[in-house]
């Protein structure tokens, strides 16, 4: 291979895992934070009181409402007195572990796509591999493709679907490799 088909086929890798990543987030946009969670401006921890000369006192009954808050994933939503002293836990928003949920549940779908589109750009990689450096590039883009996916998706996937899917990866591209070098011995 020349040196203008190794540039050729290193834009080609480049740019298709750039199409496919601003694709799918053209086509299936992650979601938005700002659609979960709205923030009226308050902190949500205990805020400094308005007045300093004002000596707001320690409350175990919120402190505990706010760690089970925390626990359960929720964000305290505090309530004051005129003096901005944290009173009480007026309530617990869950937005974000809302937005988390529909995170997760969005790379799982990112993942897939990213996967479909890795399996077929391999084949058609492998299809028309003739024609270098385009075959070459195509399969190497594939194989980016999923690697983009599952690197999205890696934290959701428990360690036996981790080992499931980089066995199969490599179950592919050893069948692949395979494939090609029976086929070049032939020649």
């Amino acid at each position: 291979m020349n040196i203008k088909n190794l540039v050729l086929g290193i834009g080609i890798f480049i740019v298709y895992l750039l199409a496919v990543g601003y694709g799918i987030a053209t086509f299936y946009p992650s979601p938005d934070y700002q659609d979960f969670c709205k923030n009226d401006g308050r902190f949500p921890y205990y805020a400094k009181p308005i007045d300093p000369s004002q000596n707001c006192t320690f409350s175990r009954t919120v402190q505990e409402q706010t760690e089970q808050c925390y626990a359960n994933q929720g964000i305290p939503i505090y309530e004051y007195n005129d003096a901005g002293c944290t009173i009480a836990v007026k309530t617990c928003d869950y937005c974000n572990k809302e937005f988390n949920n529909a995170q997760k549940s969005h790379q799982k779908i990112v993942f897939i796509i990213a996967l479909i589109v890795g399996i077929i750009t391999i084949f058609v990689g492998y299809g028309i591999l003739s024609v270098e450096p385009v075959g070459s590039a195509l399969m190497a883009s594939g194989i980016g493709a999923i690697f983009y996916g599952s690197a999205r998706n890696w934290a959701n996937l428990t360690d036996i679907w981790r080992f499931l899917l980089l066995i199969a990866a490599l179950i592919l591209l050893i069948w692949i490799t395979l494939n090609l070098n029976k086929s070049k011995s032939k020649r």
